[in-house]
């Protein structure tokens, strides 16, 4: 879900579950904020994409897993800063150390 203020910065609450290629299920959330620019609008209503740059897209991802693999996301803090590609986003994600 995103909420536009009356800045222009979409707020960002996302919730979701994903499957690793081994099997492990992961429960991922993230809070955000995307400066909804003009850069971001064209490639939004055209289907097209930004660059990292192009726009302050900044979230803090939450990662949890029930399976021992994967214990280590249960402890660990994550930034990552996006960009709009055709038909969705993309992230490119850090493990704060």
């Amino acid at each position: 879900m995103t909420l536009v203020g009356p800045d222009g910065f979409g707020r960002l609450d996302v919730r979701g579950q994903l499957q690793t290629d081994d099997g492990a299920v992961l429960y991922l959330s993230y809070t955000g904020l995307l400066d909804r620019n003009a850069k971001v609008q064209a490639a939004t209503a055209s289907g097209g994409e930004t660059r990292y740059d192009d726009q302050y897209f900044r979230t803090m991802p939450r990662i949890e897993s029930g399976d021992p693999r994967y214990a280590w996301v249960n402890t660990t803090m994550f930034v990552a800063r996006g960009r709009i590609v055709p038909g969705g986003v993309e992230y490119e994600a850090y493990r704060v150390t």
